[in-house]
């Protein structure tokens, strides 16, 4: 499905920051100064965005619903670490089996509670831990994720789970932040709002709508986006039991969508 045609793009926030600045809306007629002048406020206002700053009805780090989509990975057997997709941030909670499995959630521990599970038993089977840490930066693709299973997996198994996205900076073949038509105002007046600061050094009128812009956005996100709690209880103790039903097959249960 295509965006909304009132969604805002990477060429219409270029625009918009280039005429702020007093260099015109024909984009043929900017130096190629004023273009990088201009990428600089409109790549700095899409970060902004991502991740607001604390204000006056705005926490900081405040977390969009939708920078936190659903993904699944498939395990191979014998496998024990697998890399995580470059857009991925961090992982959001735990792995989940399809509903007809009846496992219980693969659930994050620790680097030490990692590698202590990992020394008491080098066994495979059906993923119950996980956890996820930084590779060694490269010069190529910068610093990736990878995850680790324990037990090593005994087959492939499809897990699910929720991620918080990296979009990748703005350009002709990625032109669409994320948001959609929906924040695509508080974008434009955060691209702005960085131009105004750093070009005049002031804080002016696009700074102040878009504060007030932020705060309206974040109230709409908490109404229409699911609230993430995080987990409750703690996964300290090990083994885990399952629990059984009358078919004698596991379950989790949850509370807020986080097990319990």
């Amino acid at each position: 499905m295509s965006e909304s045609e009132l969604s805002i793009d990477y060429d219409d926030l270029l625009l918009e920051v280039a005429a702020f600045l007093g260099y015109g809306s024909d984009s043929t007629a900017w130096t190629a100064a004023q273009l990088a002048e201009a990428d600089r406020y409109t790549q700095a206002g899409v970060r902004r965005f991502y991740y607001p700053p604390a204000m006056s009805g705005a926490q900081s780090g405040y977390q969009w619903s939708f920078l936190i989509p659903v993904a699944s990975i498939l395990t191979e057997a014998d496998l024990g670490t697998q890399d995580l997709p470059s857009t991925l941030g961090r992982v959001v909670g735990a792995f989940h089996y399809a509903a007809g499995e009846h496992r219980t959630p693969v659930v994050e521990v620790s680097e030490d509670r990692y590698r202590s599970v990992l020394a008491s038993s080098d066994g495979t089977g059906p993923p119950r831990f996980y956890r996820v840490r930084h590779k060694e930066k490269e010069d190529a693709t910068g610093q990736r994720l990878e995850v680790s299973w324990w037990p090593v997996p005994d087959g492939a198994y499809t897990l699910s789970y929720q991620y918080e996205a990296y979009s990748g900076k703005l350009n002709d073949a990625n032109k669409h932040p994320l948001g959609g038509m929906r924040h695509a105002e508080l974008l434009v007046e955060s691209c702005l709002a960085v131009a105004e600061q750093r070009a005049n050094d002031e804080r002016g009128l696009h700074t102040e709508q878009f504060e007030r812009l932020l705060a309206a956005g974040i109230e709409q996100d908490r109404r229409v986006g699911a609230q993430h709690y995080g987990h409750m209880g703690s996964y300290a103790a090990f083994p885990a039991v399952p629990r059984h039903g009358d078919t004698g097959s596991t379950y989790s249960i949850t509370y807020t969508g986080s097990p319990v």
